[in-house]
Parts: structure tokens; C-alpha cells; sequence
């Protein structure tokens, strides 16, 4: 039986278990967590796994702390990887709660509706208010998001039914 092979921006190469999966839609990720048993996290879930250090009860700009991002916290585009990493090759970069990689390698899906903020006021409401219909949050950032524009609260959406290449999933579970 041959090996599973992808073509990325590194060229075309075995399938790395031990990296996260990418090029997936929400309905894909939602089906992978539901096969094991797992959900897909909410925005606000997302969030406080990456953001909150119970220890010192602030809200943190990265999952690390407040420190700009280094090539020894997270895979983003200034990494030159090119594609996602191993899973937990950045202990310098994980949450106060444990998770590694909340930040850079893949935009990870979430289960949460795309809305507005309550009280965003829009410069060009003809473009902002369209796209706040039927679309799903993904969070984290990717290999491809540049160490300027990430942090935390940083936000995307898509139609749950596209794939998109940067995207993956980080699966919850209820305790």
C-alpha cells in the first residue's frame, strides 16, 4: 500500500502525521470532531484557551504573554516554513493553559457564527455589513499570517463549506 502524498508550497511530499491538517472545511472539521467524540470550540472558548492567564487574571495579546512574537513561540510567515508544523514544536509558545500553537501554522476552525462586534461602527458599512452573514470564525492565524498582524483576538471567517488551504481544527471537550 503506497503513502499518502499532498502538494503544498514546499512541493509535493509525504503526509506528515504529526502535523496539523490543513485544507479543510468547517463541515470537515466539525465531522472530524464529532467522529472523535470532540466539538469544535466556540470563538469565545478559542479565545480564553489562548488569552487568559488564570494565574495573574489578565487577558494576554499572545498565547506566551505580551512579548512580540519570535520564531521560538509560533510558525508565521517570517518562519519561512512554508507549511505547518510538527504538533508541539513550540513549547515557548503555548498558552498558560497548556495549548500549544494557538497562534501561526493554521487558521483553526471554530463553532461560532461570524457577527460584528456589538458597537463596531464600519468606515464602508456596503462591504463590512455583507459579509457578516453566513460565514464561520476560524482563529490563530497561519504559516502565511505575518508577526505585524497576529495576536489573540485576531479574527477570520469563510463559508463553512470552503476549504480553505490555511485552515485546520483544534478539537474541545467537554470535562
Amino acid at each position: 500500500m503506497g503513502n499518502w502524498i499532498k502538494k503544498d508550497f514546499r512541493g509535493i511530499h509525504e503526509i506528515n502525521i504529526s502535523e496539523p491538517v490543513v485544507n479543510i472545511s468547517y463541515y470537515e472539521a466539525d465531522a472530524y470532531a464529532r467522529w472523535a467524540r470532540k466539538r469544535l470550540p466556540t470563538e469565545a472558548e478559542w479565545e480564553k484557551a489562548a488569552s487568559w492567564n488564570e494565574d495573574l487574571q489578565v487577558k494576554t495579546v499572545y498565547p506566551w504573554g505580551d512579548t512580540t512574537p519570535l520564531p521560538k513561540n509560533a510558525n508565521l510567515l517570517e518562519s519561512y516554513i512554508w507549511g505547518p508544523s510538527i504538533v508541539g514544536s513550540y513549547p515557548e509558545g503555548k498558552s498558560y493553559y497548556g495549548c500549544y500553537q494557538m497562534i501561526g501554522d493554521v487558521w483553526e476552525w471554530t463553532s461560532s457564527e461570524y457577527t460584528l462586534y456589538p458597537g463596531f461602527n464600519p468606515k464602508f458599512s456596503e462591504y463590512t455589513d455583507k459579509w457578516a452573514i453566513n460565514q464561520k470564525v476560524l482563529r490563530g492565524g497561519s504559516f502565511a499570517t505575518p508577526t505585524n498582524q497576529i495576536r489573540n483576538s485576531y479574527r477570520n471567517y469563510f463559508k463553512p463549506y470552503e476549504r480553505i488551504l490555511f485552515s485546520g481544527l483544534r478539537c474541545a471537550k467537554n470535562t
